[in-house]
């Protein structure tokens, strides 16, 4: 019931900042700005004491309390402008010693990270940010990090570098063929913007524009992921990636059966055949059906998914696979 009710109370809270950040760009004297201002304000207020009541239970770090109560007094501030010069002071002295403080202990926290538990980057650095935000969300914010931290070592000289041994599914990868033209892109679509959505607002437009770089970096950071996470077969375990999006690690004697996909008539029997199998599978290359003798749960972008006992996994070499596991290509 606890957990209903905080997402409840986010979920209002999110809707109702969206409204709020809607009006103050387009209205921003709309008569109905200041009512879902204190509606926001006190969400979050009712959120910031619920998390205190938590701390003080032990169920919460204290460094949790930061960025709500970052955003409780920037907001305050925003409400309040036309308070006296004394108040206004106070607010920023309170927001600018409550931010200092988070960045001394994010930091802190960061360089920490090789110490803690993970097999991969994302891991680690995940575990250091759940110290301040909820989990869910500091495993997607380590993720985007990895993400864009390798399509820049990618892009500047890390596509020379081979892959790690093991059971590539890079080298047919439809994104392989796309990647030159990537780049392409860009001027495209600062052309496009500027010449069919030239009445947007500036800010929107450089808006779309940063988006459409994230979107190649994103790109570009998957593939360099993929090539760097192959599939691997040690010592009894069978490791499965698709770059830094899914990873399951079992043990090979789990594999009861693994055979390339049988002919469809049609993309309608493919999906059907393919329902509940979870799927790491790079585009455009040979995929590959395992049963398993035991449910396993692929780990993902929001953490473990639900068990199934089928995977789908892609590779460059299917026959190589397929002879590790003792399942011979026939």
């Amino acid at each position: 019931m606890r957990v209903r009710s905080s997402s409840l109370l986010w979920g209002l809270f999110v809707a109702l900042g969206g409204a709020v950040l809607v009006l103050r760009l387009r209205q921003p004297g709309h008569p109905a700005l200041p009512g879902l201002t204190t509606a926001l304000l006190l969400l979050l207020a009712l959120r910031v004491t619920a998390m205190v009541q938590d701390w003080r239970a032990g169920r919460l770090p204290a460094t949790r309390l930061l960025l709500p109560a970052v955003l409780l007094v920037e907001g305050l501030g925003l409400a309040t402008v036309g308070a006296s010069p004394a108040a206004t002071n106070i607010r920023f002295a309170t927001a600018a010693g409550l931010e200092v403080l988070l960045l001394v202990l994010a930091v802190r926290t960061l360089r920490q990270t090789r110490a803690l538990p993970g097999h991969w980057p994302e891991d680690r650095i995940a575990a250091a940010f759940a110290a301040f935000v909820p989990p869910r969300a500091a495993r997607l914010m380590a993720l985007e990090l990895v993400m864009l931290g390798s399509a820049l070592h990618f892009l500047f000289g890390g596509y020379r570098q081979d892959a790690p041994e093991g059971f590539t599914h890079h080298r047919e990868a439809a994104l392989r063929a796309l990647l030159p033209a990537l780049p392409l892109m860009i001027p495209g679509d600062f052309l496009l913007t500027s010449t069919l959505l030239k009445n947007l607002a500036p800010w929107l437009r450089w808006l779309l524009h940063g988006s459409s770089v994230y979107g190649v970096l994103w790109l570009v950071g998957y593939y360099a992921t993929l090539k760097a996470r192959p599939h691997q077969l040690r010592e009894g375990r069978l490791e499965l990636n698709l770059g830094l999006l899914k990873s399951v690690t079992l043990p090979a004697s789990q594999v009861f059966a693994a055979s390339p996909l049988p002919a469809f008539e049609d993309d309608w029997a493919r999906h059907a055949y393919l329902k509940g199998v979870e799927r790491l599978v790079a585009k455009g290359n040979t995929m590959l059906e395992l049963r398993l003798t035991a449910p396993v749960q692929v780990t993902g972008l929001l953490g473990p998914g639900r068990p199934t006992d089928r995977l789908a996994v892609s590779v460059d070499d299917p026959s190589a696979f397929l002879a590790a596991l003792g399942r011979p290509c026939v």
